[in-house]
């Protein structure tokens, strides 16, 4: 048991020492996601409440002026949400379709029904692209 108190302490004193003293940001990534979480939804304990299925829902975050992941493959019927975790405003716009402008901090979501391959870019920052092939 004390080795795996000990285990656990150097765990928690690395992943410190890289989040402060490198580039090296997943505790922010991971704070920023369960902060999304809806915890009102999920219940671990019951079997009642449905948990979203995972193949349904496609999160895409938009930060540091980049879509990621920019590339994904989904299955038809998939709900992609972007969240706009920038600074600034952007926009997801396809071909026939676009979410408008998405304020910092707001979210855009469209279901992709049909097979194919969908690029999509912001409007303001068209350097910014992203691809979902729905199979």
């Amino acid at each position: 048991m004390k080795k795996l108190i000990v285990l656990i302490i150097i765990v928690l004193a690395g992943g410190w020492a890289l989040q402060n003293y490198t580039s090296f940001r997943a505790m922010d990534y991971a704070k920023d996601y369960w902060q999304k979480v809806d915890w009102s939804k999920i219940n671990v304990f019951s079997r009642d409440k449905a948990v979203p299925d995972a193949s349904k829902q496609l999160n895409i975050f938009i930060k540091e002026s980049k879509f990621t992941p920019n590339f994904s493959a989904a299955e038809s019927g998939i709900k992609a949400t972007w969240f706009n975790e920038d600074d600034e405003k952007h926009t997801v716009t396809g071909d026939s379709w676009g979410s408008g402008e998405i304020a910092p901090g707001k979210a855009y979501s469209k279901i992709f029904n049909e097979a194919g391959t969908y690029k999509y870019h912001c409007s303001i920052h068209p350097s910014m692209t992203g691809e979902i092939i729905v199979k």
